[in-house]
């Protein structure tokens, strides 16, 4: 990899272009957070950089006519430091800064194009080719561009990653607490109700065995028990009304 002389920047230190650049393994950009991306390292783009890294540092070295003093591998080891590897906490991650993507998540590769110098660092320069963004899954498009037949712009929305609703289920029900409260207290007059209608169903019966135990059956002759109407219309008149009955007769 051929490193041209360096050449003093206005801004400070030297630019030392390569010639080819070196193209790196492909990068993946994903979101970071926002509008914000940046590329997630990989072992085998790591392994590249670190190649690439001593390659240059051994050119430099070979090139003593370039610093005022013969260069030492101690001393230019530190200012190229690592671009890439591993933190304290064993993740892989860049120790270099890199372009933002220029499309969003997507991938790439980065092109090594040179190197800056300066007294206390020397960093690679990059830049990104072969970007391509990541197809949008989901497209809404509520105003459509122009078509050749000059007709209103077409309106798309593709959900594919979102389940189908089962025609089975219930539809929503939107309730508020007075309609829940009504419910409750329709439900406890319902188990009252219930609740009366078995005890009183058990004195009846409790009733007619002790009638049937102390009098015996009853005769053809005998009145038989009051029947009573239970309808909304006649409950209130059956209960204060007289039924027809006759008295029994004295031993």
């Amino acid at each position: 990899m051929p490193l041209q002389a360096p050449k003093k920047q206005v801004a400070g230190g030297y630019l030392l272009v390569m010639n080819p650049p070196a193209v790196s393994p492909p990068l993946k950009w994903i979101a970071t957070g926002g509008a914000t991306t940046g590329a997630a390292v990989t072992e085998q783009w790591v392994t590249w950089a670190d190649q690439q890294r001593k390659q240059l540092l051994g050119e430099l070295l070979s090139h003593g006519n370039w610093f005022a003093r013969p260069p030492r591998h101690d001393v230019l080891d530190p200012l190229l430091s690592p671009w890439a590897g591993k933190s304290m906490k064993g993740e892989l991650q860049f120790f270099c800064a890199l372009p933002p993507s220029p499309g969003g998540p997507g991938t790439g590769a980065l092109s090594l194009t040179g190197l800056t110098m300066t007294a206390t660092s020397i960093s690679p320069n990059w830049r990104i080719e072969n970007f391509t963004p990541d197809p949008e899954d989901d497209k809404i498009s509520l105003f459509g561009g122009d078509d050749d037949e000059g007709e209103e712009g077409t309106r798309e929305i593709h959900f594919e990653d979102i389940e189908a609703v089962s025609p089975a289920m219930p539809p929503t029900q939107i309730r508020n607490r007075e309609w829940d409260a009504k419910k409750f207290m329709a439900k406890e007059r319902v188990r009252e109700a219930r609740l009366k209608a078995q005890v009183a169903e058990h004195i009846a019966r409790k009733e007619e065995v002790r009638f049937l135990s102390v009098y015996g059956d009853l005769d053809d002759n005998e009145s038989t028990f009051s029947e009573y109407d239970l309808s909304e219309e006649g409950a209130s008149g059956d209960e204060h009304g007289s039924t027809a009955s006759e008295s029994p007769s004295n031993p």
